[in-house]
């Protein structure tokens, strides 16, 4: 075991068999302290009478020290005094930065008590009313003698000429970061002036007939459609305006750049490259980055060309804090890094990401906060025996957690653990499949978090042996259609993952309010052949949608699935399938062995149903679940299936109080008792105490599990 998890990791719970780490602080002993602060200075010395001024003068001493140590008694830490810290540049750790002491990492911690906060923003100033003719004709009665200018290249503050470019899961952009200066005022996000300023408007219908389809559906693969009523008519000074939509598929988002606008046809014309499925009539979308559409409290507008940002203000600006998230690039990027700590900093504001590693080993974060930025939190692309512990990532553009470790071919673990982190409020940006956890590769772990309030899913599991447990995953899939609270997706080899004691409620369309989306909505989805998946314990409630029908799990296509020891309560059905039959299984599975990424040999006898991978199709299990006031207990089970002592419509004594999101069960109701039911800790689902999280959003938990 690493000294990490010597230190760091203690049972919480034998009757479980579930480790979760608790963390204690890292001492500093009587190794190595540096001192940074922001009072410090470019000459100081590290020491605490004259702290360093940033991370770099401490890396670099660091180093120093590192190299010319023999021996070490005690840490090596770099103490962090708390205040903000301007980022102008990426911090960057690379292979010469690690330590060099198997058991001894370098700490970039807190001060016991203080905040540090490294900022990608800056703060803006002197605000004064809008007067030029102008603008003023170009802006929305409504913000007339309201809006407010801020001069930023007076300010020195140095914003992006180009035009805005934004990308999407669809986009021919590229699926990936595309860095956004955004505005906060006293903390809060505001929203870029867009119409409608709630909802969406539908695609009247393309202008070129192509014979485009995808999967049999027609559409177009021109960027040119019809659009209804005589909004756009306003929009036509405007030299940077996009369209977000969902132009062709309900998770697949793209923004598109206006090139033109016919007010006589009714037609837009979109930029070059089009949307990778294109267009169909009856898509949804709105219009974004418009100065003609500010009018309403909390939108603004950046004129990129002349360094001039508009904004219609909640209060006054000059007397409130207003930030502009700036730094394109990430404010910490890590590479070939070992045995690095970060402990209780706060990272937030850049334009981009906020954390980016690659091949990283036996580093971790504990107890950080990442907030505010336009990209992704913390991103970790190969890395080995990293932990992401109570950490909490919010009002983030893209997703929170990226992390992939381990060797699909070999089989052989990442060891990578994301536990006990708060993550909340993503993909305001980009929309689809940037969730709360991302997980790839091999052998990770994805525990007792609490992750809400995503457009689309809060994980996106890829990989073999992944165990995913412990988790509450509320209020996501709140825009996106065909998807899961957790979503695998293609390869019949993805095999060995477990979801185990995990709380999935209030989930997509739920409340069944407005129209539906075409497909629908699912706590975990299977997706396209997803295979020998075990699904045990887990809590389903109010978490199955769409007009095709989505149940608690949805398996499309897949075998050899185990679901078993379930609870689904209030669930349009409890578990839907899309069975495939032999035909459409064969022509889709037919080359997944002989690919290179795996061992064909090692994969049979690691899984040993892959030796059978083309029989008993469309057969999974079922046993043990209990299913409490679904509409259904299965939707488009063909019969066959394995069901095995399934314990339909209990009661509601069955469970300690169902009203308020409670579903433990009591240990004397006799239906569950016969059955062989056996108890999930339903306390031990979510987030936990610990010394990086001594207290607990509670009164935020209860009224979520509690919502009607």
């Amino acid at each position: 075991m690493s000294l990490f998890c010597r230190r760091f990791v203690s049972p919480l719970c034998a009757m479980l068999c579930i480790a979760f780490p608790a963390l204690a602080q890292i001492p500093t002993g009587a190794g190595v302290t540096l001192h940074v602060s922001p009072s410090g200075a470019a000459d100081g010395d590290g020491s605490a009478a004259k702290p360093y001024a940033t991370l770099e003068q401490a890396r670099d001493r660091m180093h120093t020290i590192n190299i010319s140590l023999g021996i070490l008694e005690g840490g090596m830490t770099v103490l962090v005094h708390g205040g903000k810290y301007a980022v102008r540049q990426t911090f960057e750790l690379g292979p010469k930065h690690s330590s060099s002491f198997e058991n001894e990492p370098i700490v970039y911690r807190a001060a016991d008590g203080e905040t540090p906060v490294f900022s990608g923003g800056v703060t803006l100033k002197d605000f004064v009313a809008v007067t030029d003719a102008a603008v003023l004709a170009r802006l929305p009665e409504e913000a007339r003698g309201k809006a407010v200018q801020c001069d930023l290249k007076a300010l020195g503050v140095d914003v992006p000429k180009d035009p805005l470019v934004l990308g999407g899961m669809g986009s021919g952009n590229g699926f990936k970061t595309h860095p956004i200066p955004e505005l906060f005022f006293n903390g809060a996000l505001m929203t870029i002036a867009r119409w409608p300023n709630e909802g969406m408007v539908h695609v009247a219908d393309t202008c070129v007939q192509d014979g485009h389809q995808v999967i049999g559906i027609p559409g177009s693969k021109v960027g040119r459609f019809v659009y209804e009523g005589d909004r756009p008519a306003r929009w036509k000074d405007e030299k940077d305006a996009l369209l977000y939509g969902y132009w062709f598929f309900d998770w697949a988002d793209s923004y598109e750049r206006i090139t033109a606008i016919d007010t006589d046809k009714h037609e837009i014309t979109l930029a070059e490259p089009p949307h990778t499925y294109g267009y169909r009539k009856g898509q949804r979308y709105y219009a974004v980055n418009l100065l003609a559409e500010m009018d309403q409290t909390g939108e603004y507008y950046l004129d990129r060309a002349n360094s001039l940002l508009y904004f219609l203000p909640p209060s006054d600006p000059n007397q409130a804090e207003v930030t502009l998230s700036l730094l394109a690039e990430p404010l910490l990027h890590m590479e070939g890094v070992s045995r690095v700590r970060f402990q209780g900093l706060t990272w937030e504001l850049a334009a981009g990401d906020a954390v980016r590693a690659k091949n990283i080993q036996d580093c971790a974060f504990a107890g950080c906060t990442v907030r505010r930025c336009g990209g992704d939190g913390i991103a970790v692309d190969g890395g080995r025996q990293v932990s992401i512990l109570s950490c909490d990532i919010y009002s983030m553009g893209r997703g929170g957690v990226l992390i992939e470790g381990g060797d699909r071919r070999t089989l052989t673990p990442g060891g990578l653990v994301v536990e006990n982190c708060h993550i909340h409020h993503l993909s305001r940006i980009d929309h689809t499949y940037t969730p709360a956890v991302l997980v790839g590769g091999v052998g990770n772990r994805v525990a007792h978090n609490l992750m809400h309030h995503i457009n689309s899913s809060a994980l996106r599991v890829g990989g073999n042996d992944h165990m995913i447990e412990c988790n509450e995953i509320h209020d996501v899939l709140l825009e996106s259609d065909d998807q899961g609270g957790a979503d695998m997706w293609g390869d019949p080899t993805l095999r060995g993952n477990v979801y185990r004691y995990n709380y999935w409620h209030h989930n997509g369309n739920w409340r069944r309010t407005g129209e539906d989306l075409h497909c629908g909505q699912a706590g975990i989805r299977l997706d396209d052949a997803i295979s020998g998946t075990l699904i045990h314990g887990n809590i389903f409630y109010k978490t199955a949608a769409g007009k095709t029908g989505f149940g608690g799990v949805q398996i499309h296509g897949g075998k050899d699935n185990v679901l078993e020891n379930n609870i689904f309560a209030d669930c349009e059905q409890a578990v839907s399938f899309t069975p495939w039959g032999e035909k459409r299984w064969k022509e889709f599975t037919g080359k997944f062995m002989e690919s290179p990424k795996i061992d064909a040999a090692l994969y049979v006898q690691r899984y040993p149903e892959l030796a059978k991978l083309n029989e008993n199709v469309d057969v999974n299990t079922l046993r043990r679940n209990i299913v409490w006031k679904c509409g259904k207990f299965l939707l488009r089970d063909k019969g066959t299936n394995i069901l095995e002592g399934n314990i339909l419509d209990p009661g509601a004594e069955t469970f300690v109080n169902p009203e308020a999101g409670d579903f433990t069960v009591k240990p004397d109701a006799p239906a569950v008792k016969e059955a062989g039911f056996v108890p999930i800790p339903f306390d031990k689902i979510g987030l936990q105490k610990s010394p990086f999280r001594p207290t607990l959003p509670e009164a935020e938990i209860q009224a979520a599990r509690a919502q009607q």
